[in-house]
């Protein structure tokens, strides 16, 4: 009794830092871009309804390569509309953007949300010839525990246990190709243990292994860029810098910005050369061999 209270205090704390930390909503489309809001891509209980946007350029060539973006908010808030000004900004690069929800509940409503998402990455492969777009390549990103959620969709799609069966589509796969991460938790137990109280309750169990894209790490991963803001309370930098070691001694490619004093989330997370970072490590990764991808 006395754990599960800590968890619904560390998961309050971590909501209300994120309410004051989220990406800005974007209503202002960037030039060149369409979007078709509210599609469902799947009914789960109780006749709920699980929808995306999708951001695309009005001049489709066909080649537009796939980006799923996935909110933050604790896991117990947050919408679709939520997002960093330069992930819909893609939409004008030359790349089809997606923008989902996903069930909330917190934490301790694992693995609901990674089942979800995984069916929305299926759905979206289901749709390409529907709406026009490649699904040769796909990247996903997410902020916060949207960064955890597109961190677990990357590196666990090969864990029947994780991909669930939401949606119509189980034909597909969810398998993606690059990961770009905004201060996502990595490793939860470890993110339980960073308080004074979490050591003292050593809550193993409250922040097991299954939950933690850590977990999951091998040398079949793909890339990762990850931003984490070095004064960050929230979501502990060090979250980060393990997950990137580990990557690093995989022999995978990961790229740690750590931005000079930032914290959870804010402007720091929203210049310019954070855009031109995301938009050259997914060209890479993503473009490689665009010439053959129509």
């Amino acid at each position: 009794m006395v754990i599960r209270l800590f968890i619904v205090l560390l998961l309050m704390a971590f909501v209300c830092s994120e309410l004051h930390a989220k990406p800005q909503r974007n209503r202002r489309l960037p030039e060149g871009v369409l979007v078709q809001r509210d599609l469902v891509y799947a009914t789960v209980e109780d006749g709920v309804q699980l929808k995306l946007d999708l951001y695309l350029p009005k001049k489709m060539t066909g080649n537009e390569l796939l980006f799923v973006w996935i909110h933050g908010g604790g896991w117990r808030n947050g919408s679709k509309a939520m997002f960093q000004p330069q992930i819909m900004n893609l939409a004008s690069l030359g790349y089809a953007v997606a923008s989902i929800d996903y069930r909330l509940g917190g934490l301790q409503n694992h693995p609901n949300h990674i089942h979800d998402c995984n069916a929305a990455i299926r759905w979206l492969k289901a749709k390409a010839p529907v709406y026009g777009y490649s699904i040769k390549k796909v990247g996903v990103g997410g902020g916060s525990a949207g960064g955890h959620l597109a961190l677990l969709v990357g590196v666990a799609s090969d864990v029947p246990a994780l991909q669930g069966k939401v949606g119509d589509h189980l034909d597909q796969n969810s398998r993606v190709d690059a990961i770009v991460d905004f201060y996502g938790p990595s490793d939860l137990y470890a993110l339980g243990q960073a308080t004074a109280r979490g050591r003292k309750m050593n809550i193993v169990e409250a922040f097991g292994k299954d939950a933690s894209p850590v977990s999951y790490l091998d040398a079949h991963d793909p890339p990762v860029i990850i931003f984490h803001g070095d004064l960050d309370p929230v979501v502990v930098p060090q979250q980060s810098i393990t997950l990137d070691a580990m990557y690093k001694k995989l022999g995978v490619e990961s790229i740690l910005h750590l931005l000079k004093d930032a914290k959870h989330g804010g402007r720091a997370f929203a210049t310019p050369q954070v855009g031109q970072d995301i938009k050259a490590f997914l060209d890479k990764h993503l473009k490689a061999d665009e010439s053959s991808q129509k």
